[in-house]
């Protein structure tokens, strides 16, 4: 994922640690929905809550870690195409 996503500074009192965003931006740079996101949380990706019912702040570094080894493989679209060529041939 290298797509860059320039977020707006919050508010000083809304201020998170150097280096986390709110789980609405980390879903906006990952483009995926919150609920994926919450989801993923749910699969292991790493938090941080600075107190109990403060809000979930994560890293764009976790995220990375997260999904890369579930990053699907690249496919040779070509070779699928003349293996199935070849099929109908027969």
């Amino acid at each position: 994922m290298t797509n860059e996503h320039s977020q707006s500074t919050p508010a000083p009192a809304e201020q998170a640690p150097r280096g986390y965003v709110s789980l609405a931006d980390a879903a906006h740079w990952a483009s995926v929905s919150k609920k994926t996101l919450v989801r993923y949380i749910g699969q292991g990706l790493r938090v941080h809550q600075a107190r109990p019912g403060s809000k979930l702040l994560v890293r764009l570094e976790d995220i990375r870690a997260f999904l890369k080894p579930r990053q699907a493989k690249g496919v040779d679209l070509g070779k699928l195409v003349d293996e199935v060529i070849a099929k109908v041939r027969g």
